[in-house]
């Protein structure tokens, strides 16, 4: 052998020695791999976590649901517990023989509370005397001719009715005009 190939075959060697040799932190790198069991496992328990944290959420959301209606409903009645305690003291003035014009105003003064704790919930009366006939706030439970009316127009209404928060609650009854057919 030349010496060519003498520096050749030492620099292979070399070479050689470099690519066997493993480094140090390949060990390392051995030690993390993580078995596709383990790994399954790991995501399979994250699943169930993000499952359990779903249910909380949504029976917590639940609780909060069933409570705003509550405490809802308890302010409303609250006002009206105000109303029952005006008619009662409006039905004890008529056993005691007070005079009518008494009774009378105290029976206005509680259908003011009564429609004051109406407007405290949100809930409006449907104004409709003199009104064109609406079918969504109107239930005409008649027609009279009234040749001095236009068609339509609410000449009387017999239940008034309300809306919440712009919603119909109740429609109001009335009576609408019709123009007489004039043969």
């Amino acid at each position: 052998m030349g010496k060519k190939d003498k520096d050749i075959s030492e620099e292979l060697e070399d070479h050689l020695e470099e690519v066997l040799e493993v480094p140090d932190d390949l060990g390392s790198l051995k030690e993390e791999i993580i078995p596709p069991e383990m790994q399954i496992a790991d995501l399979q328990e994250q699943i169930l976590r993000a499952q359990a944290e779903v249910q909380n959420v949504r029976r917590i959301a639940s609780q909060e649901i069933t409570k705003a209606r509550l405490y809802g409903a308890e302010s409303l009645a609250r006002e009206f517990l105000t109303v029952g305690d005006n008619l009662e003291r409006a039905l004890e003035s008529c056993s005691e023989g007070s005079e009518l014009s008494l009774i009378s105003e105290g029976l206005e003064l509680t259908l003011k509370s009564f429609e004051s704790s109406l407007l405290t919930a949100g809930i409006t009366s449907i104004n409709s005397i003199e009104e064109t006939f609406n079918p969504e706030e109107h239930e005409a439970l008649s027609l009279v001719e009234d040749d001095s009316k236009e068609d339509n127009i609410i000449i009387n209404v017999i239940q008034r009715g309300f809306k919440i928060q712009g919603r119909i609650l109740r429609p109001a009854k009335v009576i609408v005009s019709k123009k007489s057919k004039k043969n």
